[in-house]
């Protein structure tokens, strides 16, 4: 067959008719057998992905709702623990209160009973 000369170099054309033919057998045969099994992986792929992505935000607003939540809760034991210290306060203040007014009766019982024990033996040395 015939020489042809392309840019200085020396191309067979039957090499060249042989070489196109191989290269569309090869471009046929890895259609029909590896593009579709890639295609399908690269799908699968893409499929996963998607599922990932949405499980991902599913799983954000499910975070975002548990962290609404927590704030809400810590929020309001704040305000429960609040009320209990106040509580405890006033019911301190009313137990030392009672305690006061019970110190002071027993004070004035001690006096009393003092008084009397005094005027006794006052009495007492007197008449003997």
């Amino acid at each position: 067959m015939g020489d042809i000369i392309l840019f200085g170099l020396p191309i067979s054309l039957g090499t060249m008719v042989y070489q196109a033919i191989i290269f569309t057998v090869l471009v046929f045969i890895l259609k029909k057998l590896v593009f579709k099994r890639l295609v399908g992986v690269m799908n699968s792929r893409k499929i996963h992905i998607e599922n990932q992505l949405q499980l991902t935000e599913q799983y954000k607003q499910e975070a975002e709702k548990n962290l609404e939540l927590s704030a809400e809760i810590l929020n309001q034991a704040r305000r429960d623990a609040r009320d209990i210290v106040r509580h405890s306060e006033h019911e301190a203040k009313l137990m030392i209160s009672d305690a006061k007014l019970e110190a002071k009766k027993i004070l004035k019982e001690a006096k009393e009973v003092s008084f009397r024990s005094r005027s006794f033996v006052h009495k007492d040395s007197k008449g003997a």
